[in-house]
């Protein structure tokens, strides 16, 4: 008996320590895999989650019941705001990050990216090994090496934004661990953890939601629990689900969202060919992605893919191949055979993201495939086995097919953890990122948008433009370049055609270049100001005063609010060599605003182009005693050291200096 006992705890001791070595491979792998991701800063849409310009986020640990009670995004601008989504868990991670370091750390963000997916990968491992534990440990083994290292998952890892796809998918891998531990155990309060989790992963995002049939799904392959089981835990799922989606509903201010045709076409083309031809592209082009994925760019959209009807030859393929392959799943479901499970999983995991149903932003997506990848795997694995005509259910390879199988598998990961590693860096930053990608994605509309906008951004923080109007000349080539090519491809954006008038009014002096699209984008949306403003400045710098006027009135019209275009008008008026109604116009303002600083700074700066210092003065103290501005503030110093009154001068230069200070870490407000 003892011996017995001896070799019991023997075998124990090995597969513990066996399992403690499999788990260092991966973290050891993971680290090779996006250990550098941990140089990376900030990139695209990080804004949402984190960085210096998320305010919320900022307040640490005191933001978290205001994440919990507000929408993932909500941004306000002259064209449009959106408040859509609810992902508050994502948010509190970065919240409680920043509140135990005080500051922002790009470095440990991607860290913990990184820990997360080897946590997926780890626990992926372990439920394989669970649901083919009749299956050879190599099969599960090779499953989870290729899911590791599969190229498409960089967006997910190497972007912060999209932290929330990892612990969504996270979740709900834990989700059906306690589901599989309630099938082997039946104890009901497996299900209640794996409910929790599932909440979890929802809060985080709803890519979770293909695991409502999911779950079912393994259950029915992967043990004896009854059909009646399989219904009831749906149902309790989807009941999940829905409590999670409806009563965020209650206490949140009602969702925003502006949906763009430059985003999915599909947003407005409602007819079913279209849509469901369109579909199909979008499923053919997720099998080409996991079957080769290269180039990966961050955004794809109008008109990368293309919006399409059953016309389309690659539609009719595309449907032949997926109705095949669903078909075959169907003829082997009852047996349970793995090649139908992989299928199922697959589309399953991918449905919400097909356009079928509800049109996706971007279209399609690297990260959209995270989760969906998965059953791709599965099913390259079996098919390498079979090809070496070896039964993975077979406890004991012979060396030779072994051998083979591996090479094969080493051999596929070796580009792509190349292509891994590679596309980590090109994710380091945003310039690096927009540099890399803009190259494959010269037929995507918002991607030619968002180059020539980072550019423009850059441009206006460039200390040669804020000192005297410099531009680049190529940068100036390059922002209209790209903004004319989004044109080219969809002329009736009402956002571009206005951005690209700006661009020749502030930056060129082709102002009068400008006209056009202003007058185009007006003609699309005359209810918006931001056509009328610039407008407003392209006469104002060809010297059209009177229409420049006109423009302004015109604003004001849409936002009578908008006192920016009162002081416009009233400088147009002075320029036209109207001092009195420049004047008058400003005391209007003074007469609702008395404690606003700026008609009195103004009506001083009338009198200072006009020579008469004595009366500028008078209103630039006037204003100073409201706002004590740097500009205000360093005119009046200069003033009275011109008068020789030392006093008031080093007075206001104190001033000017503490001004100068609290407006370098002013947040930037929206004149218009």
């Amino acid at each position: 008996m003892l011996p017995v006992i001896q070799q019991l705890s023997l075998r124990f001791f090995l597969k513990k320590r066996l399992r403690k070595l499999i788990t260092l491979f991966f973290f050891v792998f993971s680290l090779i895999l996006y250990g550098n991701t941990v140089l990376n800063k900030w990139a695209v849409d990080d804004i949402y989650v984190t960085g210096p310009q998320n305010e919320l986020v900022k307040k640490g640990f005191a933001a978290i019941p205001q994440i919990f009670s507000s929408h993932y995004v909500d941004t306000k601008g002259n064209v449009g705001s959106q408040q859509t989504d609810y992902r508050p868990i994502v948010k509190v991670t970065f919240a409680i990050e920043y509140g135990i370091w005080g500051k922002f750390k790009p470095g440990i963000s991607h860290g913990i990216n990184v820990l997360l997916y080897f946590f997926i990968i780890t626990l992926l491992f372990f439920i394989l090994k669970r649901l083919l534990r009749n299956y050879n440990i190599l099969f599960p083994f090779l499953i989870t090496l290729l899911f590791m290292a599969h190229p498409v998952h960089t967006e997910v890892v190497a972007s912060l934004k999209n932290r929330d796809e990892l612990i969504s998918f996270l979740c709900g891998l834990g989700g059906l661990h306690f589901f599989l531990r309630f099938a082997d155990k039946k104890k009901i309060i497996y299900v209640f953890a794996a409910l929790i989790l599932f909440i979890i992963g929802y809060l985080s995002k709803s890519s979770i939601i293909p695991f409502v049939a999911i779950y079912p799904l393994v259950l029915y392959f992967f043990t004896d629990m009854k059909p009646k089981n399989f219904i009831w835990i749906f149902g309790m799922i989807f009941v999940a689900g829905l409590l999670s989606y409806y009563i965020p509903h209650i206490f949140l201010p009602k969702a925003v969202h502006v949906s763009s045709y430059i985003e999915n076409p599909l947003f407005v083309v409602k007819h079913f060919w279209i849509r469901t031809g369109t579909a199909l592209m979008t499923l053919l082009f997720y099998l080409r992605l996991l079957i080769f994925p290269h180039p990966l760019v961050y955004y794809y959209g109008f008109n990368m893919m293309p919006i399409t009807n059953w016309g389309n030859l690659l539609v009719i393929i595309s449907f032949i191949i997926h109705l095949g392959l669903f078909i075959y799943a169907l003829l082997k479901f009852k047996e349970k055979h793995i090649l139908s499970f992989a299928i199922l999983y697959y589309y399953f995991a991918i449905s919400i993201f097909s356009n079928i149903g509800t049109p996706v932003v971007g279209i399609v997506g690297e990260r959209f495939a995270f989760s969906a990848s998965l059953g791709f795997i599965i099913a390259l694995v079996y098919i390498i086995f079979i090809v070496f005509r070896t039964d993975p259910k077979s406890l004991t390879i012979e060396f030779n097919e072994r051998a083979k199988i591996i090479v094969i598998i080493i051999l596929l990961l070796i580009p792509c953890t190349a292509m891994t590693i590679t596309r980590n860096r090109e994710w380091r930053n945003l310039t690096d990122l927009y540099e890399s990608d803009i190259k494959y994605q010269e037929n995507s509309v918002k991607a030619n948008i968002d180059y020539a906008e980072y550019w423009r951004e850059r441009v206006y923080t460039d200390p040669g433009f804020q000192q005297n109007g410099a531009v680049n000349e190529r940068l100036q080539r390059i922002i209209v370049s790209h903004f004319r090519k989004a044109l080219s491809m969809y002329p009736d954006d009402y956002k571009t055609l206005n951005d690209l008038a700006a661009v020749y009014i502030e930056f060129t002096p082709k102002a009068d270049s400008g006209l056009v699209f202003l007058k185009k984008a007006i003609a699309l949306r005359p209810e918006l100001q931001p056509g009328w403003v610039n407008l407003a400045m392209a006469y104002t710098k060809t010297n059209k005063l009177d229409s420049a006027i006109i423009c302004y009135q015109k604003v004001l019209q849409i936002n009578p609010g908008a006192l920016v275009a009162v002081f416009k008008m009233a400088d147009i008026y002075f320029q036209k060599g109207n001092l009195g109604k420049a004047i008058k116009i400003n005391e209007d303002v003074m007469k609702r605003y008395p404690d606003m600083d700026v008609p009195y700074f103004n009506i001083g700066y009338y009198y200072i182009m006009q020579g008469d210092t004595t009366i500028a003065t008078n209103y630039f103290e006037q204003a100073a005693q409201r706002n004590p501005t740097f500009e205000v503030c360093t005119n009046l110093s200069m003033i009275f050291k011109a008068k020789k009154d030392m006093r008031k001068a080093n007075y206001y230069h104190e001033l000017a200096g503490e001004a100068a200070q609290r407006e370098s870490t002013a947040k930037p407000t929206d004149n218009f």
